[in-house]
């Protein structure tokens, strides 16, 4: 009887330290999870990101949960085989900093060395053009190969279970993809401040763009970047009649991303407007930022998506408040009033002469950039000149690598559109660019303003057919 006591003993004793164990296992779990990368400021609530530590050739999968950031997936991955950041084609380098996924390819239209699935990211973006780096091509990929460490040509690549595992948890142009030499942790006082400081700024600048002046606007950008602006004159108009008591009008952001990576933050964000007691998502906006001073400016800008009722070629928000005018209105469709010059002459344009004096101008840009003249090409150029987050000075240099990169260079255009207000004047035209590695058409838009008499190009900008 004694030693069935005994055994009855140790029986309970040894389900109650199982049970503590257990206990002590999964309490301790969720802690274990938790995750405070330096790179993530802010996820929206069951959003997911993913970290690549290319040092230690890991991928995270992470989540926000509860305010909290927690490692969903841990995977092995294989970067580029050559260390270091990537600053041209061919370097077989990954490069840092914060993308977003492009598309999704399947197996069917993939090499084998993709495995069975891939995801393009946006590199090249603003701050790596900025600087002067180039590349593309650059994937989240499977591979049917056996995986490596810093095995890629540049690429991140994972086991083929692995990319399709993290495929369910990826929204396409949302969820942000943060390669980064080494992972760093950041304390939570540190990350709420950064927070807050941002999400005030953010707060601000909507309301400039509600209410507030040209200059009130600006003032949230860095001295040395020049936003797209000739879009304001017309939002004043189409503001000042869509304001009242009862429109319900509002310019508003939701589900902001804040990621943070080599002193530049990126802020990414449903931008939405509210126009007639209409809501309408006019895409996802991404502002860059820098911290100086102890300000926060914002030093670049791009829409990551713009919906398609939107896509005009007009800033969406331009777009969606005149489509709303036309709704309300039910009349023929609201068109700028900013005077459009043609090349053929009509009671409505400028002089002949002026109109003429202007293309001119565009013609001979476009023969200096075909004829490699570099000098004459810097020439017709202001000297505040300040596009794709690039001065003048980058962005001639630039022009002059690629100059030497090609020896045919042929450029032309044609339908020129031109409209002039004062001293400035937008110059719209198809243009055909030919050269020795690339054949592209597109619209070609131009900026130019009248320095002592001569018309310089401060703004430029190309979208692609």
């Amino acid at each position: 009887m004694k030693k069935k006591t005994n055994s009855n003993k140790q029986y309970v004793l040894l389900l109650f330290t199982l049970f503590v164990t257990v206990f002590l296992f999964y309490s301790k779990a969720p802690a274990e999870d938790q995750i405070r990368p330096s790179a993530i400021i802010k996820l929206p609530e069951d959003e997911n990101a993913i970290l690549v530590d290319k040092k230690n050739q890991t991928l995270f999968l992470v989540r926000s949960k509860a305010g909290e950031l927690m490692v969903r997936y841990k995977m092995p991955c294989s970067t580029g085989e050559m260390a270091g950041v990537k600053q041209k084609a061919g370097d077989k380098k990954t490069p840092e900093g914060i993308y977003f996924l492009k598309d999704e390819y399947e197996d069917q239209y993939l090499s084998p060395v993709y495995g069975v699935k891939a995801f393009p990211l946006d590199y090249p973006n603003l701050m790596d053009k900025r600087t002067g780096k180039d590349g593309s091509a650059i994937w989240i990929h499977g591979t049917n190969k056996v995986l490596k460490p810093m095995d890629s040509n540049g690429c991140v690549a994972l086991e083929n279970s692995s990319i399709l595992k993290l495929a369910e948890y990826i929204t396409l142009d949302s969820t942000p993809v943060i390669l980064i030499e080494k992972f760093n942790r950041i304390d939570k006082e540190t990350v709420v401040k950064q927070e807050q400081e941002i999400n005030h700024l953010l707060d601000q600048w909507l309301k400039a763009v509600e209410s507030g002046s040209y200059h009130e606007y600006l003032s949230f950008y860095s001295d040395e970047y020049l936003p797209e602006i000739d879009w304001w004159t017309k939002w004043m108009e189409i503001r000042k009649n869509s304001s009242g008591p009862d429109s319900g009008f509002k310019i508003e952001r939701d589900r902001t991303g804040i990621y943070y990576h080599d002193q530049v933050f990126v802020a990414l964000f449903d931008y939405s407007a509210t126009l007639n007691n209409e809501k309408l998502l006019l895409g996802k906006r991404k502002l860059f930022l820098e911290k100086k001073d102890q300000v926060y400016k914002i030093i670049g800008e791009a829409y990551q998506t713009v919906s398609k009722e939107f896509m005009t070629g007009q800033t969406p928000l331009l777009a969606a408040a005149l489509k709303v005018m036309r709704s309300a209105s039910k009349q023929e469709p609201v068109v700028e009033t900013k005077p459009i010059i043609t090349a053929k002459p009509s009671l409505e344009t400028k002089p002949v002469q002026e109109t003429k004096s202007i293309q001119d101008i565009v013609n001979q840009w476009l023969a200096a950039w075909s004829t490699k003249d570099m000098d004459k090409y810097a020439s017709f150029y202001a000297n505040n000149f300040y596009s794709d987050g690039m001065n003048k000075k980058k962005w001639v240099e630039r022009k002059k690598n690629i100059a030497g990169r090609n020896n045919i260079i042929k450029v032309s255009g044609k339908k020129f559109q031109i409209r002039q207000t004062n001293d400035t004047c937008e110059v719209t035209f198809f243009q055909d660019y030919q050269s020795s590695g690339l054949t592209t058409q597109g619209t070609k838009k131009l900026n130019l303003t009248n320095k002592g008499g001569s018309w310089k190009i401060y703004q430029e900008s190309w979208k692609e057919k």
